[in-house]
């Protein structure tokens, strides 16, 4: 496509902050077209398994809480901190009403001194494609991770092309011997990506620590041609470890992986899916995905949202994995919680014409953990989600900002998964259009992150001047993510390692 002059970057300039489309403010967003039914509204999620969730007892909280709240004692260190927000907690009668609202979820510090061991797998790719500065890189990088582990940490190493090979058992190794052994992979045929991922669960269930978090990370920089390929056979296999507490956690090299692929075995896995620009950035994901395993506090961390009856739409804005509950609702993976970290999920509540003023009840949520933090133990709190019905222009000193700028962030995400389909099909006009959308929101925010809007001012010009390629497509799909969830999942070219 040609380069397009039909309308100027939105820059960040005091006359742009005040280009903010209405709809953000109304609530309204484009629907996806996958929805989950159930009586008397509608679920949007992302993947669909009915369940039962039994868990333990619900913990009691204040009959009557006001938002924003905060249900249980800060005193209490070693226990997740729920917390909701609203962008408003006053709605007015016999109008369809739209909230928002912001889930936080605290993790605890993770301790100094005690930690749960780590068993970990490292699954790396040495086709043939992987020959050279790449696999070169990737195996010093790995040879680093080697001494960053602790003396109660156990690590090994699979290699695979066509064929599996074991070149670390699991265990503790001599740092610098073990890093020679490493670096002494070669490069060689196919990508049997299943096979290196089956040999690494292998490993861990083998000698099996129960107090130990075990993991699995794959590196690959290509698609699945040898072994089980089929998409559907790989997350059922990946997501059979994590029924094991095997998580696995995916890292997709250079330009030409299956990001769509590698994200959805990190969710089947309860892991992190990474976007890898180059080979001088394999030691930073390392590095970063091992720190956070040594400071997980919680396991299986989840927000179970059942609306009331009172609601038409309710809507998740985040991109985590979701499942339809047979009991009614949903409920939110958010995977493991890292010390000191806050994760956050917005739900969108559509709501039917109220005809008398009160307390009206919207949703219940219900936050389940599993505590990693000295003794091992599940937890569960449940917290109501209710608004005040009153007169059209009522106070609302409750509403928080935070909520609507949230808003933005998922819906800035959410265009931008939107371009890059668009630009996939080789539509660059409208992938480029979505783009000028998203710069448009973010300048509605009051604190506009500036490298988001370079970001997306170097995308348009690579759309509109015909040099879009893969490497372009999967960073704008890594940030996607990153924005949705939360994390930092993409690690960017270096002068040294250009795109």
């Amino acid at each position: 496509m040609g380069r397009s002059h039909s309308a100027p970057f939105v820059s960040l300039s005091p006359s742009s902050l005040q280009v903010c489309s209405s709809r953000l403010f109304m609530g309204e967003t484009t629907q996806r077209t996958d929805q989950a039914v159930i009586p008397g509204h509608v679920v949007e999620r992302s993947d669909r398994t009915d369940v039962t969730s039994p868990g333990p007892p619900v913990l009691p909280v204040p009959d009557r809480i006001r938002p924003p709240i905060n249900p249980l004692p800060r005193s209490n260190t070693n226990i997740m901190q729920p917390q909701i927000s609203f962008d408003r907690t006053v709605i007015t009668t016999r109008n369809d009403e739209v909230v928002n609202v912001l889930i936080e979820l605290t993790a605890p510090p993770a301790p100094e001194i005690e930690r749960k061991p780590l068993d970990i797998v490292l699954v790396l790719d040495r086709s043939g494609s992987m020959g050279g500065q790449p696999l070169d890189s990737v195996t010093k990088a790995a040879a680093q991770l080697l001494r960053l582990v602790g003396a109660s940490d156990r690590i090994g190493v699979v290699a695979f092309d066509d064929e599996v090979n074991l070149v670390l058992p699991l265990g503790q190794h001599d740092p610098t011997s073990a890093g020679r052994t490493v670096r002494a992979i070669t490069a060689g045929g196919s990508t049997n990506l299943s096979g290196g991922w089956l040999k690494g669960l292998e490993m861990l269930l083998a000698d099996v620590r129960e107090d130990a978090l075990r993991r699995i990370i794959v590196l690959t920089d290509g698609h699945a041609n040898a072994g089980i390929t089929t998409p559907d056979e790989l997350l059922a296999l990946v997501g059979g470890g994590r029924a094991r507490d095997v998580s696995t956690s995916c890292i997709g090299f250079g330009d030409g992986y299956d990001e769509r692929l590698l994200a959805g075995l990190a969710d089947a896995g309860h892991g992190n899916d990474y976007w890898c620009a180059g080979p001088d950035q394999a030691a930073a994901v390392f590095a970063d995905e091992f720190a956070g395993l040594a400071s997980v506090v919680a396991q299986n961390v989840s927000v179970e949202i059942k609306p009331s009856a009172a609601v038409a739409v309710a809507k998740v804005l985040n991109e985590f994995p979701i499942t339809d509950l047979a009991s009614g609702g949903v409920q939110v993976a958010l995977g493991d919680a890292y010390g000191g970290e806050t994760r956050k999920v917005v739900a969108r509540f559509n709501l039917r014409p109220v005809a008398e003023d009160g307390a009206l009840d919207v949703a219940t949520l219900t936050f389940r953990w599993a505590s990693t933090v000295g003794e091992v133990s599940l937890h569960t709190v449940t917290v109501p989600v209710r608004v005040t019905v009153g007169d059209e222009g009522a106070q609302d000193p409750d509403a928080d900002p935070r909520v609507h700028e949230e808003v933005l962030v998922l819906e800035v995400a959410r265009t931008r998964r939107e371009a890059r389909d668009a630009a996939e099909i080789g539509d660059y006009q409208a992938a480029s259009a979505l783009l000028r959308e998203s710069a448009t929101t973010l300048a509605c925010m009051v604190a506009p992150p500036q490298g988001d809007l370079e970001d997306l001012r170097l995308d348009v010009e690579r759309l509109e001047s015909g040099h879009w390629d893969s490497a372009s497509s999967k960073k704008l799909f890594s940030r996607s993510r990153s924005s949705s969830r939360g994390r930092k999942t993409n690690y960017e070219d270096t002068p040294e390692n250009p795109l």
